[in-house]
Parts: C-alpha cells; sequence; structure tokens
C-alpha cells in the first residue's frame, strides 16, 4: 500500500513518498477506502511492525555489519562502508527510515487514542521508542518532545541524550501499565510478533528499557540502579525469560508478509559479497599450530560456510587493492540460513536481557538473586545457541547441534568464564569484561543496528581499524552526521547539539563521540589507528 512518509524533524512543508509494500489494505490509493488519517490503529500496525522487520535485516547486513567487522564487502567496490565511506545521502537514508517508522508509530498511537483502542496505544509506545531510539543511537541528540508536529513545528529542539533516555523509559512505563489495565485486543490476528500475547509485549517494553539503560551505564551509576530496581521488582518488571520471549518479526513466502531477501530477489552471489570477518572467526574458532580447526563455536557453521577447507576471513577496512588477497578463501555468510523464510527479523533476544545482567553482576553493578555473573554469562551464551540451532535446521545441509557442543564450548579458550578469569593464554580474551562483551556481539548477528551500539560502547572485540579507512581519518564512525536538509532547515538547534556533543565548533561529522560510547567515556578509542586523525 502507499503509505505517507513524514520526515518528522526538518521539513518546511509535508512531505509524502510511497513504500513498496504491496497488499495491504489501500487505504491512501483507493479514494473510496480510509484516508490517511482516518485508518484504524489497527490497519496501521501490521504494515509498520512487516516494514520495521524488513529495514532491520536490510540495515544489519549492508551498514551495521561492515561498520565493525562482523562482514566485508569485498567482492567489489559498488559499496564502501567497511572502509568508513559513508555519504550524505547514506546519512540521510538511514534518518528518513528510522525517522519514518518512529512517525508512523506516532501516528498509530494518535489514531488509537483517538478511537478508544487502548491496546494498540500500547503497542504503539513500544514501537516509537524502538525505532526512535535506533535513530539517537546512529546520529546521537535528536529531537523527540517537539517530533512530529508537522507544519505546526518545523524547526523543533533537539534533545540530548539523557534526556531522551528520561522519555524512552517513560513511554516504555506507560506502554507496560496500559497492556496491565487494557490487555484486550480489538482485532485479534494482526499480531505477528506476539499473537496478542499481552504479557510478552510487557516483556519486550521492559526488556528494550534495560537495553537503553545499559547502553547509558558508563555515564553514571544510576542507570546501574535502575535496572537494579526493575531486578528487584520482577512482578512489576518482567523481562525476557525464555526464547519464546523474543523480539522476532516472523516472515511467510507471500506478500506482503516476505523478508527484505525474498521482496528484493536477493541473489546468493550479492549477498555473500559480504564476506565474514577474521574477527569473527578468531572469536568462534580455535586453531593448533598448523592452521586447522580444532574446535568452532556451533554457531560458526549456521552464521558462515567454509572455503578452502579451513576457517579463514576477509578482513574489513583493506585498501581495495588487497581485496583478492584477503578473499582468497575466506569463508562467506550462509546464504541457505540467513535468507530462508523461516528465519525472522530480530529485534531483541532474551540472550540480550542475560548478557547484560552478566555484565552487570561482573562490574559489582547488580545483585541478581541465586545467580553469578558466571552462571548468567553461561545461560545467555546456551540462549543464544538454542535460538539459532533452531535455524541451523534450515541450512541447505541441516546443521544440528548438540548440548554437549554447548558444555564445550564453555570450557573452551573461546567460551570459559573460568579461563578468561584466570587471565592467561588458555583464553582468548584477555578478562571476563572482554569475554562477555565479546560473547554478546556474537549473539547479536543479524540483529539490527545493535552490533554497532554495542562496540562503540565497549570497543570489543578490540580490532585493529585496518590501512583502507583513510576517508574516515582511521577512525570506526562514531556517529552519522546530521543530513544536510536537516542542517540547512534547522541550523540553529542542529548547531546547539552538535555543540553539546562535541564542544564548540564541532563538526557534522563522524567523528563527534556520542555520550554513552567508550571512546568519549574514556577520552579515546581502546585500539586507535597509528595514523587516526
Amino acid at each position: 500500500m502507499k503509505r505517507l512518509y513524514i520526515y518528522f524533524f526538518t521539513v518546511l512543508a509535508l512531505m509524502a513518498t510511497a513504500s513498496c509494500t504491496k497488499n495491504f489494505d489501500k487505504i491512501n490509493t483507493n479514494p473510496n477506502k480510509l484516508q490517511y488519517g482516518e485508518a484504524p490503529a489497527t490497519a496501521l500496525f501490521e504494515p509498520l511492525i512487516y516494514g520495521i522487520g524488513i529495514n532491520n535485516q536490510y540495515q544489519a547486513w549492508f551498514f551495521a555489519n561492515e561498520l565493525v567487522q562482523v562482514h566485508a564487502f569485498t567482492g567489489g567496490q559498488t559499496t564502501q562502508v567497511h572502509q568508513y565511506q559513508v555519504t550524505d545521502g547514506q546519512w540521510q537514508s538511514q534518518w528518513d527510515n528510522f525517522a519514518r517508522y518512529g512517525f508512523d508509530a506516532h501516528h498509530m498511537i494518535n489514531q488509537a487514542i483517538a478511537q478508544g483502542d487502548k491496546y494498540m496505544e500500547a503497542l504503539g509506545l513500544v514501537i516509537k521508542v524502538f525505532e526512535h531510539s535506533q535513530l539517537s543511537a546512529l546520529f546521537g541528540d535528536v529531537p523527540y518532545r517537539e517530533a512530529y508536529q508537522q507544519t505546526a513545528n518545523t524547526a523543533p529542539v533537539f534533545d540530548s541524550q539523557e534526556e531522551l533516555l528520561d522519555e524512552y523509559v517513560a513511554d516504555l512505563d506507560s506502554a507496560a501499565t496500559i497492556l496491565k489495565r487494557h490487555p484486550d485486543v480489538l482485532k485479534p490476528g494482526i499480531d505477528g510478533l506476539y499473537q496478542n500475547n499481552y504479557t510478552r509485549w510487557i516483556k519486550f517494553a521492559n526488556s528494550l528499557k534495560m537495553r537503553l539503560l545499559c547502553r547509558m551505564s558508563g555515564i553514571d551509576d544510576s542507570y546501574w540502579a535502575a535496572i537494579q530496581a526493575m531486578v528487584d521488582a520482577p512482578e512489576q518488571y518482567p523481562v525476557f525469560s525464555e526464547n519464546a520471549d523474543n523480539a522476532a518479526v516472523p516472515f511467510k513466502d507471500v506478500d506482503p508478509y516476505r523478508s527484505y531477501w525474498k521482496q528484493n530477489n536477493t541473489t546468493e552471489s550479492n549477498f555473500v559479497n559480504h564476506r565474514f570477518t577474521q574477527t569473527m572467526i578468531d572469536m568462534m574458532a580455535e586453531f593448533n599450530a598448523s592452521g586447522n580447526t580444532t574446535f568452532e563455536d556451533p554457531r560458526l557453521q549456521i552464521y558462515a560456510v567454509q572455503k578452502g577447507g579451513v576457517w579463514k576471513g576477509s578482513r574489513g577496512g583493506v585498501p581495495s587493492a588487497d581485496f583478492k588477497q584477503y578473499d582468497n578463501g575466506s569463508a562467506v555468510p550462509n546464504f541457505s540460513v540467513l535468507t530462508n523464510s523461516g528465519v525472522p527479523a530480530f529485534l531483541m533476544d532474551y540472550s540480550e536481557v542475560l548478557f547484560i545482567l552478566a555484565e552487570g553482576v561482573q562490574k559489582g553493578k547488580l545483585t541478581v538473586p541465586g545467580q553469578t555473573a558466571k552462571s548468567l554469562y553461561e545461560s545467555a551464551v546456551r540462549a543464544s545457541i538454542d535460538k539459532w540451532a533452531t535455524y541451523g535446521l534450515l541450512a541447505s545441509k541441516p546443521i544440528y547441534v548438540r548440548s554437549a557442543d554447548v558444555t564445550q564450548l564453555l570450557a573452551s579458550s573461546l567460551g570459559s568464564y573460568d579461563k578468561a578469569a584466570a587471565q592467561n593464554e588458555t583464553s582468548v580474551f584477555s578478562s571476563v569484561e572482554e569475554l562477555i562483551a565479546c560473547q554478546k556481539f556474537i549473539s547479536l548477528y543479524y540483529c539490527g543496528y545493535e552490533v554497532f551500539n554495542e562496540w562503540r560502547r565497549t570497543e570489543y572485540p578490540a580490532f585493529e581499524v585496518a590501512d583502507g579507512t583513510s576517508s574516515n581519518g582511521y577512525e570506526v564512525p562514531t556517529r552519522f552526521g546530521y543530513p544536510n536538509y536537516t542542517v540547512a532547515s534547522n541550523s540553529a538547534h542542529v548547531a546547539a547539539a552538535l555543540q553539546r556533543m562535541g564542544g564548540p565548533g564541532a563538526a557534522n561529522n563522524m567523528h563527534v563521540k556520542l555520550d554513552w560510547s567508550f571512546a568519549k567515556l574514556n577520552g579515546g578509542h581502546r585500539r586507535p589507528h597509528p595514523l587516526q586523525q
């Protein structure tokens, strides 16, 4: 159907553009149907949730995985994201994508309020925060309190990152409260995410709240205290407690429920040009002195396909002249699994909640009754592997994961908590902190932009920035820049946001550090390139 997309921050007049999602109710194209602004919230929900799922798949593949050496598009030069060549047009596409879905959720909320549909109002609040928090994670300070006002306010104030978190938490708490009080669904059958299970939507709201609090936790211990308050009141703040709770948008092989890959007829040759990297393999495989694999993470064969009889990866950010050298025998993403219609779009997993709790306990910031950092960490790894084991069965040759494989991983140099704690050569990782962060990074494979967000927060895995990244001064992008049209139409508030984030004279570029990032909180990167400008 045609959908009206409002670019809510900077437009001088109402703008509309069409999406290519087909066969939903044609609310905006048929004069005999309801017009935009008249549609019931229930008619807006389904295209919104599937659009978000499709967008998440694309953003993980094309941008997030490339930025932090999960993948590297070294099969050609049609995109250089892994070399940190990100254009204003690409900044704009990201801004527009997340702003658009945020506006659609905002509109859905307003329609639900007008129509007395409390259930859809609550779902709209969760979706709005999910999408808007991704926008803020990419750009930093952005409008929220004055956003989505269309022509009534074409130059809204940009909220700081801490102000944004306060607004997000308030909206998520409101959503959970509404769902508890109004669990009845007016139109069953449209919720492909949770099948109208309101308790799982409440868990999603609270788990998302925990993610956002954890993201800010390096700034001040008050954010860990807020998570502790949730842990201390599980009946009031239930979070994901099993993989069945995962926020994952399911797909089918029919329009309009097809995945990004199916809608765009993605070919295997195009998909695997985004090579699997050595950064990932080094965290997921053990080798002997001859370079042969002695043990591998059970997820590795689900994530990637080995070439040449040995696990070898490409490398992000290398000079273009070196592409062939790094691609010779490199593993490729597992096309038969990752593009299978049975694999959903991942928004957030149970394992992420466990990793957050494990990190907090390990750092001495949280106390979880009956749990240790080690037990939480091991439960997180098991939850991640259990999730992916289901999808491994969809491979062209089914991949089976045994419980013994998980046990072996947790005793290996790749996954042992005790070996990491010993801080010696028996572990791939130099500390428990690094182990937890890197295993969380692995678990977030194809979870939208979350690998990029987590890397900027922790800078684990501590990979080397390669020599082909001179276009961004040999630095992993710390944010995306505000699009040119935003700067032009809301210049005063853009300037104020940049100064607040980066100090007087801060430029609108990919070097300004976000408040919660490792680089901002520690005065520099964990492993900077020698030539970083």
